[in-house]
């Protein structure tokens, strides 16, 4: 019995994802494993996060569908740094609206993120990466490794929106 709660209670609050892309590089390669903690309260400047695509994405050059992995650059009521005040349209001095954020991919040239299409609502946001998880490296082929722990639920690889 307990060991089931334990077993329900890491489904709900943990989920492992692997990277795939060059736009969270150097911190996240493709391949990469990540433990995530769902729903966290409120991620801080400097997270990285997995969310979902907002509205606009595709437009904005997002060529896949699922998840994506960025790194949070201001939160709400931070000011809205400059590289993102003229395509928000917003004056110098703005802050981040309540409820939403801006995020950056670390490789920047490859990146699809805040910079093209938008404010992220927190609606939208599906956990806080907490560690790196190991790389599986097997000697022989194998079927695609879909989790790091039997306990832990499978997400889709998530796409860092390169």
């Amino acid at each position: 019995m307990i060991v089931r709660l334990a077993r329900r209670l890491l489904r709900t609050r943990l989920l492992a994802v692997t990277v795939t892309g060059p736009s969270m590089e150097p911190a996240l390669h493709d391949g990469d494993r990540v433990l995530v903690r769902r729903r966290p309260s409120g991620p801080a400047r400097g997270d990285v996060v997995v969310l979902e695509p907002p509205p606009g994405a595709r437009e904005a050059g997002l060529t896949h569908e699922g998840l994506i992995i960025k790194r949070v650059a201001a939160g709400p009521g931070d000011p809205v740094p400059a590289l993102f005040a003229e395509r928000l349209g917003v004056p110098p001095g703005a802050v981040v609206p309540p409820g939403h954020y801006l995020v950056l991919g670390d490789n920047r040239p490859l990146s699809v993120d805040s910079r093209r299409f938008g404010y992220v609502t927190r609606a939208l946001l599906t956990g806080v990466v907490t560690r790196p998880l190991p790389r599986h490296t097997p000697t022989v082929p194998a079927a695609p490794v879909t989790t790091a722990d039997p306990l832990l639920p499978v997400a889709e690889p998530v796409r860092d929106a390169g």
